[in-house]
């Protein structure tokens, strides 16, 4: 059939409708293309359940002239009958040429229904990620782990831009009120010459002391993975790590791709994993050792639960370290409700601590981190 019809519109130079050439010569490829291009302007945006696919598919289809596929497909007939053909050979080139025109309407209607289908995945995939962005970490499966992973990196992408804008802002400076008046007085008080006012602000120092502890590891995971990946917001980063013991584990976000050195970090730095978490410990431990690389500019973010297994809480070293930076900062895993309770210390911590925040939900950790970024640092203090 095909090759009937390519040879008559070859020898009579039949004048054929772009459309119509498509189908009678094009592959799937390039109708699903033109089918694509055609359902631009309809307004698929809006397509929301399976009751409107009939609609917007004669959307779609009314966009291309379907009228001169048909007198196309006619003169075709009526020039084969011309020739001669016999009923039966006319019978079935006019069935093959109805196939060609109704195969092009099911393809619109297939693409119909596949960005329905799109759509409501991606509408699925966003309120899976909002039902994990409130969902305990410490509940999170390995899977949703791992989604999450990509959440915070947008997170952190999001941040990371607004820092960005507010910088470039900066860097043009804000109309100096007094420069400027003083400078117009030679244009008769017109202010032909605008001076601005330049505020340079030295980046910030981040240290961060994550319990890595069993029931606080997910929390520890993804506050390394955010604030790694918004390290160029500070002049340095150093990274610690405790259960008991502490241990600095920089060196490794310097060696390794991130997501090696965060798994490093939690699971084979030097510190007994498997020990009791001891805080108190670990802030004496560190004060002992690193007391002294620590000045104004300097942030201290902690992350843990402040559950010390009724160790003694040492809370003179976390007041040691508060007096010789500008703040530390410490966000919880656990709800308020079990701050005090049992064997947390939590009341003997918050006195040393500039900001003590819940932080048990991805969501709440890119409130406090996106607060920390855009407000505590930035106040020039």
């Amino acid at each position: 059939m095909q090759e009937l019809v390519d040879r008559l519109v070859a020898e009579d130079g039949l004048d054929l409708d772009d459309l119509s050439e498509l189908l009678l010569r094009g592959g799937g490829a390039e109708m699903e293309m033109a089918i694509r291009a055609g359902s631009g302007q309809v307004g698929l945006e809006r397509l929301m359940y399976f009751l409107q696919v009939g609609y917007f598919s004669r959307r779609i289809q009314d966009g291309f002239d379907v009228g001169a596929i048909e007198r196309d497909f006619a003169e075709i007939m009526r020039r084969l009958e011309a020739r001669g053909l016999d009923p039966g050979q006319l019978a079935r080139i006019r069935n093959y040429l109805e196939l060609r025109l109704e195969a092009f309407r099911r393809m619109i209607r297939q693409h119909v229904e596949r960005e329905l289908e799109r759509r409501a995945w991606r509408q699925g995939e966003k309120l899976q990620r909002e039902v994990l962005s409130d969902k305990p970490l410490f509940a999170l499966t390995a899977d949703e782990v791992a989604q999450m992973k990509t959440v915070v990196a947008r997170l952190a992408r999001k941040i990371k831009d607004a820092l960005a804008l507010r910088q470039r802002q900066e860097q043009r400076g804000r109309i100096d009120t007094r420069r400027t008046i003083r400078k117009s007085l030679q244009y008769d008080g017109i202010p032909m010459e605008i001076r601005l006012r330049r505020r340079h602000r030295d980046k910030p120092k981040l240290i961060t002391v994550c319990d890595v502890s069993d029931s606080v590891r997910n929390a520890s995971r993804f506050m390394l993975q955010l604030v790694w990946s918004l390290q160029e917001c500070f002049s340095r980063v150093r990274s610690f790590v405790f259960v008991s013991e502490i241990a600095e584990v920089t060196q490794a976000f310097n060696t390794y791709p991130v997501e090696r050195a965060i798994e490093w970090a939690l699971k084979a730095a030097p510190v007994d994993y498997h020990c009791r978490s001891d805080f108190g410990y670990a802030f004496s431990q560190f004060v002992r050792k690193d007391l002294d690389t620590l000045d104004r500019r300097t942030t201290i973010l902690v992350l843990g639960d402040a559950r010390n297994n009724y160790n003694d809480a040492q809370a003179w070293a976390l007041r040691m370290m508060r007096e010789r930076v500008k703040g530390i900062i410490w966000l919880n895993p656990e709800g308020q409700w079990g701050w005090g309770v049992g064997d947390s210390v939590m009341p003997l911590y918050a006195p040393a601590c500039n900001l003590v925040r819940e932080c048990r939900t991805i969501g709440q950790l890119g409130e406090v981190v996106d607060t920390l970024v855009h407000h505590w640092w930035r106040r020039g203090r």
